[in-house]
């Protein structure tokens, strides 16, 4: 007799599930729910943790597909992502045909941005608010190590993200995971698995991490702040490494952090000057307003991924951005491990505000 067996003859006539089959996923899915709690006693989620120092390398996308590893199986599917989360987004569409060269339509648009004046709002603390989809993976084992006889599964989530952060450091983050398309299934899995997805926490960065609040205005001196942001070794700005620490610390400052005309301007001027950034036509983002896309392909240390980014036609600014990995290296993380076909669109982002508020928690 297994241990759910033996819990039950103990209930008797006051079990719940009188009368129904217990199989090898029920008895996996209570083993794993019983080790998650042991795990995680006291407390699933403190409210103040340190984040991390990143290195300035290919931080972004390694997060986002990385993949978890936890004993058992849950709710819904290996790992315990519902299958209600399981479908990739539909990325954005582009009205014309081939891509062309964009450095050109990119440094007029940052001329365009030059002229925008200062970002919204009163204060000294950043905030940007932002919604959009992330690919979570799961590697399931019961072993001390991974091996491909181990269950792999895959969703995509959606989320809302409110940032702030303070001059001296620091910051709050808001991450809610969205309800899930289609809801069948047991309501119970998806509400425990969201509330894991969830997260609310305040903390003071690292001082490497905080970005002055006025930023440089040339390309020159922003590609050298995005270098040198986070701690470790700066990679020289013209190796292979530059470019993925470039990328995502753009992308980090788009995400964080509000800019001004003339620093948008050299964002843009930056982002021009990526060997073989193509203009792939006018689009709509997910909320509607138009804009112009500019897409560029970067060799990162095991992958390649393919950065979009749509730019309002009339102010520059970011409106939108995804991720597409392209290429990668085989192994017990790849995508195709968890059933993926290349190429994946891995994330993206809509830009709803950004600004400056009075402080931390505000909204405009």
């Amino acid at each position: 007799m297994d241990d759910v067996n033996a819990l039950r003859s103990l209930l008797n006539d006051t079990d719940p599930r009188a009368g129904r089959t217990t199989d090898f996923s029920d008895r996996q899915r209570a083993r794993t729910k019983a080790i998650a709690m042991l795990d995680t006693a006291p407390a699933q989620r403190p409210l103040w943790r340190r984040i991390p120092v990143l290195a300035g390398a290919a931080g972004f996308v390694a997060a986002t597909t990385a993949a978890v590893l936890v004993i058992g199986t849950a709710g819904g599917g290996p790992a315990g992502i519902p299958a209600a989360y399981a479908a990739p987004p539909e990325p954005i569409d582009v009205t014309s045909g081939t891509p062309e060269p964009g450095a050109d339509r990119l440094l007029a648009l940052a001329e365009t941005a030059g002229t925008g004046g200062e970002a919204p709002g009163d204060g000294d603390v950043a905030h940007v608010s932002s919604t959009g989809q992330e690919l979570f993976t799961v590697t399931s084992f019961a072993g001390e190590e991974p091996s491909d006889d181990d269950l792999h599964s895959a969703g995509f989530i959606p989320y809302d993200w409110q940032y702030w952060q303070g001059p001296g450091g620091d910051i709050r983050e808001l991450r809610t995971a969205g309800e899930a398309e289609d809801t069948r299934g047991d309501v119970e899995d998806h509400r425990e698995f969201l509330d894991n997805r969830s997260d609310d926490y305040e903390s003071t960065i690292h001082e490497s991490l905080v970005l002055p609040r006025d930023l440089p205005t040339d390309a020159d001196s922003m590609t050298q702040a995005l270098l040198g942001w986070g701690e470790g070794e700066v990679p020289p700005a013209d190796s292979p490494e530059a470019d993925a620490a470039v990328i995502n610390a753009l992308n980090h400052l788009y995400d964080n952090r509000p800019l001004d005309g003339d620093e948008l301007a050299a964002t843009l001027r930056v982002l021009a000057g990526f060997s073989g950034v193509e203009y792939a036509g006018p689009t709509q983002d997910p909320i509607a307003r138009d804009g112009e896309i500019f897409q560029v392909r970067v060799e990162e240390a095991t992958q390649t991924n393919e950065y979009r980014y749509v730019l309002d036609t009339d102010t520059g600014a970011v409106l939108y951005r995804d991720v597409t990995l392209l290429e990668e290296e085989p192994g017990e993380s790849s995508l195709e491990q968890h059933g993926l076909e290349l190429p994946v669109t891995v994330s993206y982002r809509t830009y709803v505000w950004s600004g400056w508020v009075p402080e931390i928690g505000d909204r405009p």
